[in-house]
């Protein structure tokens, strides 16, 4: 299979986009995180040679944790141990609920910006700061000029503050 240069970049920015949705789900289903990871890496290579199968606008997440069941049901059944195996139903209450937490991330991740840019410009440089991954809390709090715990009572006010945006702007 060979896949154009755009289909290729289509391949890799919505796998990235639905990775950390495709690790919850197989994760939810196998408590071993070697098996898990060998699952994880079985159904990346499927979803790359049968992406030419992929209907451009529908969900991708969807579809690459219903190739991972597969392999989760595979697995177990190789491994003989069906006692341990989800049901299909299961598996699918599963599916529904990791697709539907991922929306809601997905939704907040699209509205923090908006949140952080309505905040004053002390706090968007705390932030900066803090989260840029230069300095540590207790550099940030030296170069401020305010304690330690000063500076972590106001990160905390702007988190809430973030929080209460955030799930204004999704309800």
């Amino acid at each position: 299979m060979s896949l154009s240069p755009d289909q290729t970049a289509t391949f890799i920015r919505l796998l990235r986009e639905h990775e950390t949705q495709l690790i919850v789900y197989v994760r939810a289903l196998m408590p071993s995180l070697s098996e898990a990871e060998d699952v994880i890496q079985e159904t990346r290579i499927r979803l790359w040679e049968q992406f030419e199968q992929f209907e451009p606008g529908s969900n991708f997440g969807a579809w690459a944790c219903t190739i991972a069941r597969y392999f989760v049901m595979t697995h177990y059944t190789k491994q003989g141990r069906d006692r341990l195996r989800f049901s299909s139903e299961a598996m699918e209450r599963i599916a529904a609920e990791v697709d539907r937490a991922s929306q809601v991330t997905d939704a907040r991740i699209e509205v923090l910006p908006k949140c952080i840019s309505e905040l004053s410009e002390s706090n968007k440089q705390l932030l900066a700061m803090c989260y840029s991954g230069n300095h540590q809390i207790q550099e940030v709090a030296k170069l401020l000029d305010r304690t330690v715990n000063a500076t972590y009572l106001a990160l905390s006010r702007i988190r809430r503050s973030l929080r209460s945006c955030v799930e204004r702007r999704i309800a």
